[in-house]
């Protein structure tokens, strides 16, 4: 006997439809909550975001290409930055904001119009009711001359899957923004004080996207690390950052400050079309400034390669932002006291050699001249000259050897020369004061030198930061180690920017390693590989032995150019 089969009740069509109802609400309501998240309020107008997705699946928020600065064009060419102006309607803040001007980008992605930051936000919650996310300040690298901020090359994704708000920023470059001609007329350092003009923007503004304006962490690679190194020095900076990372990069680096900067921007004003011929600086930045940014870009290519853009001293006034040494403000404490990690890849240089007959060929292109061996940081006479050469190779070289005979000796030392000793000597002086962690980056994963020297470890300059930044699809990476990696690298950044400690307490992730503060004697560093290994005397005799070569031919103060 067939059971009879029961019609659906009023009851449970009514049912169906209530929980259709429900469902159609929760997703309106969560249309709605995103749609809030993305429109952000803030003092000078609205800006509209877009939802990104990281390759582990969790959403965040990015609002890219937000003025944080009136464009620097025309007459405000070579002028400070100042704020910008309201806009009306609701600001597109989905995509990049053009490049500032440099030699690598096509006329169509760059402009003088450039002062733009870029905001990425984890998905946790409504955006205005976590105001308490610790910030991570991003600086790009580039020699201060070329980069950008753009998401393709500093994707934000491995940052803030840890519950960080990560911000970038684009800052002048070159010519346009490192030309000084030593006095209060073009005194130089427009892009730090670029960058310190958009750490107050995100001072007064960050809680908008849910930040903490007393959590801000600067850090910056190579050039960029410079430049945190810089704001680590300035009274400019001071307040608007509670700890810095720097990433190859160092102030005290004997290249990083132009000694002769008003002969490099007279230098570049002869070669314009029509040259010029004065001596009067006034003249001379109104003159730059009536030029197209094509005769200055062209100019600069004219310049003989002895003549760069890199930071400079500054007379005394309110808007300066380095009037002394950094030796000088290191070692007297006179500098933003804020805890630091500093470090450097393996072989630094290696980056630069490209091959084997390039390493050799830049090899004997130093041997040429002693003045290229010898920094530019110590006396050299015709006595201590010959002592310093000495001493050089003694380092590095054994009896009858050169640095074009020994490859091996000769990276070493360019890699010790470009940014490792400077390095050391910024943790060495301010461990005096502040806690500094020191690392060395040795993992050859997803970049890295492919040169055949004996006795070079493949770790080189930037093969730290695809583990740091998803750099141009670096996201996609499956294996395994590189992930470890990728994940132990990250975590250590963010804990210091949430805990001001690298490793605030032990964790299987990090083998219960407990990262040690530089100190004297052990100079205690974190060693980054396949696996972590905290090692003591980074540089061994080598570095002892640069130190003794500064203890006696050191030069440490300088100013407008006078040795």
């Amino acid at each position: 006997m067939k059971k009879k089969q029961l019609k659906p009740t009023i009851f449970f069509v009514l049912f169906i439809i209530l929980v259709i109802i429900l469902l159609a609400c929760a997703l309106l309501y969560t249309r709605n909550s995103t749609d809030n998240n993305l429109l952000v309020s803030l003092p000078n107008g609205q800006v509209r975001g877009a939802i990104y997705v990281t390759k582990t699946g969790k959403t965040y928020y990015g609002f890219r290409g937000i003025p944080y600065a009136k464009p620097p064009v025309g007459d405000l060419r070579y002028e400070l930055p100042q704020s910008v102006e309201p806009w009306n309607g609701i600001l597109n803040a989905s995509i990049d904001g053009k490049a500032c001007i440099s030699l690598e980008y096509s006329a169509s992605a760059q402009s003088e119009d450039c002062l733009f930051i870029n905001i990425y936000v984890p998905s946790i919650g409504k955006l205005l009711e976590n105001k308490h996310l610790p910030v991570m300040f991003w600086i790009h690298g580039g020699g201060l001359t070329t980069n950008s901020s753009d998401k393709l090359w500093n994707g934000p994704d491995f940052l803030v899957e840890k519950n960080v708000i990560m911000v970038s920023i684009n800052y002048r470059l070159g010519p346009l923004s490192f030309l000084s001609t030593g006095d209060s007329i073009l005194p130089g350092n427009l892009g730090l004080k670029d960058q310190a003009f958009a750490m107050v923007w995100v001072r007064d503004n960050i809680e908008h996207f849910g930040g903490d304006p007393d959590k801000v962490t600067i850090f910056g690679h190579s050039a960029g690390a410079i430049s945190v190194g810089a704001h680590l020095l300035s009274k400019r900076s001071a307040g608007l950052f509670r700890a810095a990372i720097l990433q190859s990069g160092s102030v005290t680096q004997y290249r990083a400050i132009e000694r002769n900067p008003r002969s490099v921007a007279f230098a570049l004003a002869n070669k314009i079309p029509g040259g010029f011929y004065q001596n009067d600086t006034r003249v001379l930045k109104d003159f730059l400034k009536s030029k197209s940014v094509e005769d200055i870009l062209n100019a600069t290519l004219l310049l003989p390669s002895s003549m760069s853009f890199w930071l400079t001293m500054e007379p005394e006034s309110d808007d300066a932002f380095l009037t002394e040494s950094p030796y000088v403000l290191l070692e007297s404490g006179n500098f933003n006291q804020v805890p630091i990690i500093i470090g450097v890849t393996a072989e630094e240089s290696a980056y630069f050699l490209k091959d084997l007959n390039g390493t050799k060929s830049t090899a004997e292109a130093l041997e040429s001249s002693p003045s290229n061996i010898i920094p530019s940081d110590l006396y050299t006479n015709s006595t201590s000259e010959p002592a310093i050469l000495q001493k050089i190779r003694e380092i590095y070289l054994n009896e009858g050897e050169t640095f074009s005979s020994n490859l091996t000796a000769f990276v070493k030392f360019y890699s010790d020369d470009l940014f490792k000793i400077a390095a050391q000597k910024h943790a060495e002086h301010a461990s005096k004061y502040v806690p500094v962690y020191q690392y060395q980056f040795s993992y050859f994963g997803r970049f890295g030198s492919t040169i055949p020297i004996d006795g070079i470890e493949k770790a080189t300059h930037t093969s730290d930061l695809p583990f740091i930044l998803n750099l141009f699809g670096s996201d996609g990476d499956t294996d395994v180690t590189n992930l470890l990696v990728q994940e132990q690298i990250v975590t250590l950044w963010t804990n210091f920017a949430k805990y001001l400690n690298p490793t605030p307490f032990e964790t299987k992730l990090f083998d219960n390693i407990i990262w040690s503060t530089f100190n004297n004697p052990d100079f205690p560093y974190l060693s980054i590989n396949s696996s972590l290994e905290v090692q003591t005397n980074l540089g061994g005799r080598a570095y002892s032995s640069w130190y003794d070569i500064y203890g006696t031919y050191g030069r440490k103060l300088f100013k407008l150019g006078v040795e």
